[in-house]
Order: C-alpha cells, then structure tokens, then sequence
C-alpha cells in the first residue's frame, strides 16, 4: 500500500505542476525568456505522457541552455560548466 500511496503523492504533484507550466505559457515570449526558457521548452513539457512532472523537463532544459550559453561565452573550454 505504501507504494500506490507514493505513486498518488507523484501524480498529484505533476498535476499541480502541469498547472504552473500552462500558466508559464501563458506568458509572453520576452518574459518567458527573461526566466531562461523558450515557447518551445514550455510545449516540450507539456507534451510529456500526464504522469511526468513537466517541470522536471523546464529545468533541464533551462539548464542545458545555460551550461551551453556558458561554454559558447567562454568559447568552448572543457572545464564542466555550472548548472541548476
């Protein structure tokens, strides 16, 4: 019982997570931009199977754009580039 009670909690979560994510792309690019994202990541997310936290995916995708505006800034070094 404990694990359907875990698996309920998770789908909840998403839920309530899958919210937040359609009110972000509900915003206009320029602010969406503002906080690191693009359109594109929002509907990324969104496109996810129900049952996935989409804001798991954001912050990937934030992340990875980060790490590589990092590493273009610094023109391709190999050193590992800070991330969320």
């Amino acid at each position: 019982m404990p694990g359907f009670l875990t698996f309920l909690l998770h789908l909840a979560r998403a839920a309530r997570n899958r919210q937040q994510v359609v009110a972000l792309g509900e915003l206009d690019d320029h602010l969406l931009r503002d906080i690191g994202l693009e359109r594109s990541d929002v509907l990324s997310a969104l496109a996810q199977p129900r049952h996935r936290d989409p804001s798991r995916m954001l912050k990937l995708l934030c992340c990875h754009s980060r790490v590589f505006i990092e590493r273009v800034r610094d023109g391709f070094a190999p050193r590992p580039a800070s991330c969320c």
